[in-house]
């Protein structure tokens, strides 16, 4: 062959190895964008709290329902620390593909608010809201306080020391008790609700409000009494406990959870997923499991996900102006 024809060769395999790699490009280009056959691999749920308290424990049942409607594996990831705000921080960092999601609540709102971080909820593609807990007011057993009114006469003489996390939503519940109670009071920081209730049921601090999933077994076990609960009216699994209404306060608590996408995720994705959040919040066998934990199911698809989180965000900026 002489030098010319090898030439034209050459070329032609040069030409032939550049269309092969763009339609190879493409190909996995319009593979890794369609939603067509999303999902079709695992994805990760960030959960930013540590193992063990109310969000990691309705977290994972949500995550168990999910991945039975998408017909596809789900990986929980705990990334705890500053309030929940790690977690959430990292999420943002995620290629917004669909195969990274995560949960929030009302805390996230208030440590933007407070200049935890600069993270906010509109950084985020709202997916659904799943559950909502209402919130205990707990204290030791060694406080010697069996009631309500107890608590306040023992808070008019004596320092009340609160267990929680600084950065998050119990900061604005325990200026809420403590301002309506008239009571003397201190907020112990905690890197989560775990701990704080750890500590609690270790009689280091004397009061901790937490959700009825994560502080049941320390109050059957002894280490801690619920004593009044953030509700309009008393619940069927905590008949004996009284509410703060009844009592002449004005104090109403609870956490709603749902769950977010880094910003920039295809809107059809989040449709996706937020159809079969809504899909598993239908089901008896989700409400079952949810409500055995002593949580509520509250769903909202994410139009109305996007629109609770913007009032909340309006409602808790308020409140932290008035926090020191």
């Amino acid at each position: 062959m002489n030098r010319m024809a090898k030439g034209k060769v050459h070329t032609l395999v040069v030409f032939l190895i550049l269309i092969s790699g763009s339609m190879i490009l493409a190909s996995c280009g319009n593979e890794a964008n369609s939603t067509e056959n999303y999902p079709n691999r695992e994805i990760e749920m960030v959960i930013p709290w540590d193992p063990g308290g109310g969000s990691d424990i309705e977290g994972r049942v949500v995550v168990e329902h999910v991945e039975e409607a998408l017909n596809q594996s789900m990986v929980v990831v705990n990334i705890p620390g500053v309030g929940g705000t790690i977690g959430a921080e990292e999420l943002l960092e995620k290629d917004p593909n669909g195969y990274h999601i995560g949960q929030i609540h009302d805390g996230h709102l208030v440590a933007h608010h407070t200049g935890v971080t600069e993270v906010n909820y509109d950084d985020f593609e709202p997916i659904a809201s799943m559950t909502a807990s209402n919130q205990i007011l707990a204290v030791s057993s060694e406080m010697n306080v069996d009631s309500l009114e107890e608590f306040v006469e023992y808070g008019k003489d004596n320092q009340i020391n609160f267990g929680g996390t600084v950065s998050g939503i119990p900061r604005v519940w325990v200026e809420q008790i403590g301002t309506e109670l008239g009571i003397k009071y201190n907020l112990v920081g905690y890197e989560g609700l775990g701990e704080a209730i750890q500590a609690l049921a270790g009689a280091h601090v004397d009061a901790v409000i937490v959700d009825y999933p994560s502080a049941i077994e320390f109050v059957e076990a002894g280490h801690m009494k619920f004593i009044a609960i953030g509700t309009e009216e008393r619940e069927d699994k905590l008949s004996d406990v009284p509410t703060f209404k009844e009592s002449g306060y004005d104090i109403l608590m609870g956490i709603n959870r749902g769950y977010v996408a880094p910003g920039g995720t295809d809107p059809e994705i989040i449709q996706i997923l937020s159809e079969k959040f809504e899909e598993v919040a239908s089901s008896d066998d989700f409400i079952e499991d949810v409500e055995n934990l002593g949580a509520s199911v509250n769903f909202m698809n994410h139009e109305d996900y996007a629109d609770y989180l913007e009032n909340q965000n309006k409602v808790i900026e308020e409140i932290t102006a008035d926090i020191e």
